[in-house]
Parts: structure tokens; C-alpha cells; sequence
């Protein structure tokens, strides 16, 4: 396609997303399920509202009607928003393997979350292992998109090892609330959840992005959205 063909061809049409709808047995007997069963098919009718109320473009918390022309819609809030992307390496690469025993897919997972908004910049904070060789990984990161962030494990007195990104992480987000409309956390870490309110306080939006197996409770209540990762979002090798 030539240049004059793009300048005078049309926007594409967002087409709306075909919706399976769950399959409910209202006659199930729940009596004899243990807990981990009711509490799985608890955090299944869950999902499925908030997935709801996407798709009849009210807010996924509360199922309010925005106040800014559609959540979701095409050109509407969601495709005017810029975006920041904060990435807990550590803790998505556990999640991954302890799941599915794979590796997640860096670039789908951005896709993902981000969607048709716009990216400002996107973090992702890196453990560096002695004797562990990273720089393909990192030169990944970097050709997704990534600024990466890295830090060295520290040695204690007592012989402990220890590294942490989550403070900085907050830091981070912090610098970066008054910049941006919407903050999203790669992350299942509850610990974020106490930062939320202060970047909320700033004005922005905050979503978590996560595998729902490791997503905290406290994060998933805390944030405005979240974006459950899956097997579509894994490398497709190991």
C-alpha cells in the first residue's frame, strides 16, 4: 500500500467481539462441593459479571454507567486513555511456572493489557542472578517495548539472599500517576494494594494484570480493572 493509498483510506471498523455465554446449571446441587469448589465457581460468576459489564460498556467495578461516552466503546474513554505499564518480573515468571510450567509471552501480555490505548512507557524490573546469564532475556524485554530495570541479589550478614523490587515499583507508579491516565500493575502481589489509593488520590485509573491463580484477593478489590492472564498469553514452547 502506498502512502497516498493509507492517508486516504478509511479507519477501520472495530467489530464487536461474538460472546459465549457461560453455561449455568441452575439445578446443580452445591450442598455436597467442597470449598475450593464453591470458592472456584465463586470467583467464575465473577469474572463473568465483570466481563458483563464490559461489554455493555459500564464500569467493571461497579456497573455504573461512565460518565466519559463508554469504557469500552470504540472511541470512546478506554481508546483516548494513555497508559503506563509497571511489569513484577519476578512474580509473573513464578506465576507462569508454577501454573502452566511454561514462560509468559512478554509482548502478548502487553498487548493485552494495553489494547488500543496509548503506551507511555512500559517498566519491567529484573532480578539479576549470579552465575544465571539474562542478556537474551533482557534484549527481549527491550524489543517488546520494555525499559528495563535491573538489580543484583544482596547478601546478608546472616547468609541471607535478598531482592526486592515492589518499594521501587511504588516509587515508580507514584512519579508517574499525575503523567498518565491509567496505571496497570503485572503484578499478583497483594502488597501493591496499599499503594492504590494514593495513586488513585492523584487521579488516575489503576488496573492489575495477573494470572487469576496468583492474584491476590486484596489487589483484585483494590484496583479499578484487572486483566486475567492465560494460557493464550504463554510462550508456546517452554
Amino acid at each position: 500500500m502506498t502512502p497516498s493509498e493509507t492517508a486516504d483510506s478509511e479507519a477501520p471498523v472495530v467489530q464487536p467481539q461474538e460472546y459465549e455465554w457461560p453455561l449455568i446449571d441452575l439445578n446443580e446441587e452445591v450442598e455436597g462441593l467442597e470449598r475450593d469448589d464453591l470458592e472456584e465457581k465463586y470467583l467464575d460468576l465473577k469474572d463473568e459479571v465483570w466481563r458483563l459489564r464490559r461489554m455493555l460498556n459500564l464500569e467493571p467495578a461497579d456497573g455504573q454507567i461512565p460518565s466519559n461516552g463508554g469504557f469500552a466503546s470504540a472511541g470512546g474513554f478506554l481508546k483516548r486513555q494513555s497508559c503506563a505499564v509497571f511489569v513484577d518480573v519476578q512474580n509473573m515468571y513464578h506465576s507462569a511456572k508454577k501454573t502452566y510450567g511454561r514462560n509468559l509471552s512478554y509482548a502478548k501480555m502487553l498487548r493485552a493489557c494495553v489494547r488500543n490505548r496509548r503506551l507511555t512507557h512500559a517498566n519491567a524490573y529484573v532480578i539479576d542472578r549470579d552465575g544465571i546469564e539474562q542478556t537474551g532475556f533482557t534484549d527481549h524485554l527491550h524489543y517488546c517495548g520494555f525499559q528495563v530495570r535491573k538489580r543484583s541479589v544482596i547478601e546478608r550478614q546472616d547468609g541471607s539472599r535478598k531482592a526486592e523490587w515492589e518499594l521501587a515499583i511504588a516509587m515508580d507508579m507514584m512519579m508517574a500517576a499525575e503523567k498518565v491516565d491509567t496505571i496497570i500493575i503485572v503484578s499478583g502481589n497483594g502488597v501493591f494494594a496499599d499503594v492504590i489509593p494514593m495513586l488513585k488520590a492523584k487521579g488516575c485509573k489503576v488496573e492489575a494484570c495477573a494470572f487469576r491463580e496468583s492474584l491476590s484477593d486484596v489487589l483484585r478489590e483494590a484496583v479499578d480493572w484487572f486483566h486475567l492472564l492465560g494460557e493464550d498469553h504463554l510462550y508456546d514452547g517452554v
